[in-house]
């Protein structure tokens, strides 16, 4: 994320411990350990507290990294490795923001994945069909756990559990098909967390400090990138290249809604509302109206790309 600021935040701890629990709900721990142990060793650890956060983020990051996992389990891994490499050497060779690096890491992992993929003869097909068959395992087993549990119920709870059924089948639809842009989200949640908990730990961190969520922006040239993904999902004489621009789409209007969320955050802090209790109303309002709340994000992104509805608000009107 970019900072008005270079300096380094020594506020918000309670907020970064729910971003780093959040975190370890929808990825592996070791996905944010890796870039931490890495970001700390380039920093030169001098102090025993990054020594101790060292050794424990590379000894969860090194188990990680050698134990068994089909073929998702090790395209993640590689693509953590290739993207954790450039992440720290654009850190410390260029100041560009977080997000930035980190779209810089995530498009070199993606080409080093795919020259990969193509030394060891593997596929994208292969990859689509190992997610789908393990999520989809992982969603039979829960849906026969749950129709074992509600059969004493009787006839009343089984409505619910069909539709249940019926959203299990679409996530694991979505899930396969969208596997390297939640992959490339996760990397890039990763080293914004990393970032954080190095810029806090180590005395000499490197690259910039990771800014308040208020202040979320990015280039406007990814605007351009999904336009292009938009035309090539669209066209039907493109099918050939339809997967891999369907998910930099994902990946782009998960960065537009971030922008949203950081448009909206900005907006209640100018107008003077905010507060923990507000944020928790307003994240559990967001989860019970996840699509509309995910479209109006993505729209008011948008929308502040060509907008900048931040400068807009902190600009005094001009005296007549």
């Amino acid at each position: 994320m970019s900072s008005p600021s270079e300096r380094t935040p020594t506020g918000g701890l309670g907020r970064l411990v729910a971003a780093v629990a959040a975190f370890a709900l929808v990825a592996p721990p070791a996905l944010l350990a890796l870039p931490l142990a890495a970001l700390l060793a380039a920093a030169r650890p001098r102090a025993k507290v990054e020594f101790v956060t060292l050794g424990v983020a590379a000894g969860i990051g090194g188990w990680w990294l050698f134990a068994r996992g089909a073929l998702p389990d090790q395209t993640l891994r590689a693509a953590a490795v290739f993207a954790t490499v450039l992440f720290v050497t654009a850190s410390l060779r260029t100041r560009l923001s977080v997000t930035h690096r980190a779209l810089v890491a995530i498009g070199g992992a993606a080409a080093g994945l795919v020259t990969l993929f193509v030394a060891l003869g593997s596929s994208w097909g292969a990859l689509r069909w190992s997610v789908a068959h393990r999520t989809g395992l992982s969603a039979r087993t829960l849906i026969g756990q749950l129709w074992a549990s509600a059969r004493p119920l009787g006839g009343g709870a089984a409505q619910p559990l069909v539709e249940f059924e019926a959203w299990l089948v679409t996530l694991v639809e979505v899930v396969s098909r969208y596997y390297p842009a939640l992959l490339a989200l996760e990397l890039l949640a990763a080293f914004a967390l990393a970032t954080a908990i190095a810029q806090r730990v180590a005395a000499r961190p490197i690259g910039r400090p990771l800014g308040r969520l208020r202040d979320f922006r990015f280039t406007e040239h990814l605007g351009w990138a999904a336009v292009l993904s938009l035309a090539v999902v669209v066209l039907p004489k493109l099918a050939a290249v339809k997967a891999a621009a369907a998910n930099l789409l994902v990946v782009a209007a998960g960065l537009y809604a971030l922008r949203g969320v950081a448009v909206a955050a900005f907006g209640l802090a100018f107008a003077g509302a905010g507060g923990l209790g507000l944020a928790l109303g307003l994240g559990l309002l967001a989860l019970l109206m996840l699509p509309v709340a995910t479209a109006g994000s993505i729209v008011l992104g948008v929308l502040d790309s060509g907008l900048d509805f931040r400068r807009r608000w902190l600009t005094p009107p001009a005296s007549k």
